[in-house]
């Protein structure tokens, strides 16, 4: 128990740091940008991670799950040479839709959207592929600290630049995209840099393989409508809310959205440590450890959100200025959601290594299918209000999901035990 909780500061320090940075960029480009900057850069950033996560099909994941039950490193050349095959691709094919898109601007999902800002954004498309590719492996052969060191350097980068190009250079929205994209490729050639050199130490090579590109495919597909169906309450908000309503509301919701993702720290943390004790003893033989950490997660995570909720009238205008006022209000409410935030990611190892990819996939699906739906039916009407209550809808039905499933975990770990 002492060493996951280790592990848990280690990741959450590295995720803190990490987390001040963005916090950093993301008031300061508030203050610098204003409303409408700040809901360009949100409606650009919020695309392209839209696309990352369709086109990556979750591999991640299943390599993460295939390395499971061995030292993590025999089959480290094969899935690293596949992945980075797979991620370039894959992203090639996600810029000919998004070009095709960016040209059809006026009439499309792009519209009020600058063609540079987006071409620029866009560029970022397989880095965020291969991130999340390669944040999967490190984890897979215990190196969670890897993947933290180089988030550490990566954020620090951003903020530089941000800076430099913002506030020295007035680059506006380009240079936040800039600053976001030179982060981005030092994660991106650090994560490959260290994966190459253990497959290398080992005397393999990093080729593709048809038989491992199979493999994940069978277990992407599986998986991923689970991944869509979670892009679909966590992002749509923010891009129908632009559609219908411009960049100044944009940027309100999205303040509030990350700063909302940002008491997720510690959640997100103890998920990463949690992923090596399940790989290590199994769902079952780890479950009484990670029901632990759940319930002092989930504990520590309601009194956070009352402290930082009562005082964000506060905090919240000093920092991002009097503009941003409305996302106050905005903000309190969506606290009301952190808890079902934080139970489906402290939940996510065990659905994961149990294999329930199918089930996974089809209920966030459904949550997904419903958010999107409702975020369509509500934002037209009530705008900032509408986003929100699709938002608290979509986790009020995760907290039943995950509880059914906790259930089940118990069920499971008493039947081993007795």
């Amino acid at each position: 128990m002492r060493e996951l909780w280790a592990s848990i500061v280690q990741t959450s320090a590295a995720r803190i740091y990490g987390l001040v940075v963005g916090i950093a960029v993301l008031f300061l480009t508030a203050r610098w940008l204003g409303p409408e900057g700040r809901g360009i850069v949100a409606a650009i950033t919020t695309w392209v991670a839209l696309f990352g996560t369709f086109v990556n099909l979750s591999l991640g994941q299943v390599a993460l799950r295939r390395l499971s039950g061995s030292d993590g490193r025999c089959l480290l050349g094969p899935l690293v040479g596949t992945l980075l095959a797979f991620a370039a691709t894959a992203s090639i094919l996600g810029w000919a839709v998004a070009w095709i898109l960016i040209a059809a601007r006026s009439r499309g999902v792009f519209s009020g959207l600058p063609a540079i800002a987006l071409t620029l954004g866009f560029l970022s498309l397989p880095l965020l592929v291969w991130e999340e590719y390669s944040s999967a492996l490190l984890l897979a052969i215990k190196r969670l600290r890897t993947y933290n060191f180089l988030q550490l350097i990566g954020r620090t980068a951003g903020l530089v630049g941000v800076s430099v190009l913002v506030l020295g250079v007035g680059a506006g929205v380009i240079g936040v995209l800039l600053a976001t994209l030179l982060g981005q490729v030092i994660i991106a050639a650090g994560a490959f840099a260290y994966l190459a050199s253990e497959v290398w130490g080992r005397g393999q090579k990093i080729a593709a393989q048809r038989v491992e590109l199979l493999g994940l495919l069978a277990g992407g597909i599986r998986l991923h409508f689970n991944a869509v169906g979670t892009v679909l309450f966590s992002s749509t908000g923010v891009l129908i809310l632009n559609h219908y309503r411009g960049p100044a509301e944009t940027a309100y919701y999205q303040l509030a959205v990350q700063l909302v993702g940002a008491l997720m720290v510690f959640p997100q943390a103890a998920s990463l440590a949690i992923y090596e004790k399940v790989v290590a003893l199994g769902a079952d033989g780890a479950w009484r450890l990670h029901r632990r950490v759940l319930l002092r997660i989930l504990i520590g995570i309601v009194v956070l959100c009352a402290i930082v909720g009562m005082s964000a009238p506060v905090w919240l205008v000093a920092l991002a200025g009097e503009p941003f006022r409305p996302a106050v209000e905005i903000f309190q409410w969506m606290l009301l959601g952190v808890i079902g935030m934080a139970f489906s990611a402290i939940m996510a190892p065990q659905w994961i290594v149990r294999g329930y990819f199918v089930q996974a996939s089809a209920l966030t699906l459904t949550v997904g299918i419903a958010s999107f739906t409702t975020s369509l039916f509500l934002i037209p009407r009530w705008g900032l209000h509408g986003a929100v209550f699709a938002f608290l809808g979509t986790y009020f039905i995760s907290v039943l999901a995950n509880a059914v499933m906790a259930f089940h975990c118990e069920s499971c770990a008493r039947r081993d035990a007795s």
